[in-house]
């Protein structure tokens, strides 16, 4: 029996920014649910079975294809418990600092219209490369020491 996660929602990531689960575009995603390890290419350890876009978030069972010895390691890790988290590559195409689209805590803009390119298991999720994100056709990574290149909201003076 497979496990259920969550590859996104609209909360508040660890950059700051948040994702509208309205704007994100899933089509192109699902004719290739891919699962990559760790976000990079080459690494593909199986497939997104069953995505659901609904109430907010956007959930799916990875499916382990066994082929590798990385696929194999992280479905014993994942059935065990010790690898549990997932993270979504997305190409994002609008953002928006709008008052009424920031939440609490928000730090830079809202990401409100994306493509999901990829879904990947992590170690740890929105933190220490565990998001990727492309912007103008360009791959962006984030992580410890790097910069988000998403802009810092104004502060209030």
């Amino acid at each position: 029996m497979s496990k259920r996660v969550r590859i996104s929602n609209e909360r508040v990531n660890s950059y700051g920014f948040r994702v509208l689960t309205s704007g994100m575009d899933v089509a192109q995603y699902l004719r290739n649910p891919v699962l990559l390890y760790m976000h990079e290419r080459g690494q593909v350890i199986g497939y997104m079975k069953d995505v659901e876009v609904k109430d907010g978030e956007v959930t799916g069972e990875p499916v382990f294809d066994e082929v590798t010895e990385l696929s194999k390691r992280c479905k014993k890790q994942f059935e065990f418990g010790s690898l549990k988290m997932v993270s979504a590559g997305l190409d994002v195409y609008e953002t928006t600092d709008a008052p009424d689209q920031l939440a609490k805590g928000q730090k830079r803009p809202t990401v409100t219209r994306c493509r999901l390119m990829e879904v990947s298991m992590v170690d740890i999720g929105s933190n220490d490369d565990a998001i990727v994100l492309s912007m103008h056709g360009r791959m962006l990574r984030l992580g410890a020491g790097g910069e988000c290149p998403l802009p810092l909201l104004r502060q209030a003076a």
